[in-house]
């Protein structure tokens, strides 16, 4: 009998131990980052273009008490990245892509991984002293930021197109200018990737399996800028004004153009070739932007 009663006493002794080394496990996870070869680094931040498709490298996690597959690791990815329905992110930004690691025991701790999704015309956004020169207006110069759009790749905005004065009111025109190769790409505008297309299809993007840094250095091979018909309405004088390229009359191929140091991928200057019309009135503008930097 006296047995029977050592054996209980044990037996519950244990579980009494058990129970206790659980409640006091207080140690959350740890994550680390798989890259996409596959090593673990320091850190899962990384860079990718728009209009490419992001596959998550994974992670790997530990803990003092429970195994890796009691550990269990979601995240926001889906809800922070914008996707179209065939896997292409179509939003560019910089975004922060929240992990939480969860233990058996319940402690959880959140890690944070930065995604940057950038415009593979990346290259071309920086600010440009900026010479206007036109048929009606007297020469100007000014400086300009020039940026890349959120949602067209290779799509650039130039935010102070044909600024003047005009009705004793500052007056300028944000337009689009297209990243444009005729003899590789497609020469169709898609209304999601712009000219970006390849000739054998123009809603792939050409750099759809291409990483960031192999895309944007791609990109500076580029030069020319295709800026198609843009309307504008001044609603306070009712001025209507169209702004587009000017083309080359054999090729139909745009005069807007990248200038490069000679053989390198410096840039040397933007010439926008542009004709502005004002109720009717044709103005030929040349915009010539040169780096700051």
């Amino acid at each position: 009998m006296k047995k029977s009663v050592l054996i209980v006493f044990t037996v519950f002794a244990l579980g009494v131990l058990f129970f206790s080394s659980c409640n006091d496990d207080a140690t959350a996870p740890k994550l680390y980052w798989y890259n996409s070869a596959g090593d673990i680094v320091p850190t899962g931040d990384t860079t990718i273009l728009l209009y490419t498709k992001y596959d998550d490298p994974g992670v790997y996690v530990e803990d003092n008490s429970s195994s890796a597959s009691g550990i269990t690791v979601v995240n926001d990815l889906l809800d922070i990245l914008s996707f179209t329905d065939d896997g292409y992110v179509r939003r560019a930004g910089d975004f922060v892509v929240t992990y939480n690691a969860t233990d058996e025991a319940g402690n959880a701790a959140p890690y944070l991984r930065n995604i940057g999704v950038k415009n593979i015309a990346e290259p071309f956004v920086k600010s440009y002293a900026t010479t206007r020169n036109t048929l009606h207006l007297p020469e100007t110069t000014y400086n300009s930021s020039v940026t890349a759009d959120t949602r067209i790749p290779g799509r650039l905005r130039f935010p102070k197109v044909y600024a003047h004065d005009w009705d004793e009111q500052k007056t300028y025109f944000r337009v689009n200018a297209d990243l444009y190769d005729p003899e590789n790409l497609s020469k169709n505008f898609s209304e999601t990737i712009g000219y970006m297309g390849t000739v054998a299809d123009k809603e792939t993007p050409f750099f759809a399996n291409m990483t960031y840094e192999t895309g944007t250095d791609s990109i500076l091979s580029f030069t020319m800028l295709r800026i198609d018909a843009q309307e504008y309405t001044d609603t306070a004088n009712a001025h209507t004004v169209y702004i587009q390229g000017v083309t080359d009359q054999t090729t139909d191929y745009p005069l807007s153009r990248i200038e490069y140091l000679a053989n390198s991928k410096t840039i040397t200057r933007i010439v926008l070739e542009l004709n502005v019309t004002k109720n009717g009135v044709v103005d030929r503008v040349t915009e010539i932007y040169i780096p700051n930097d």
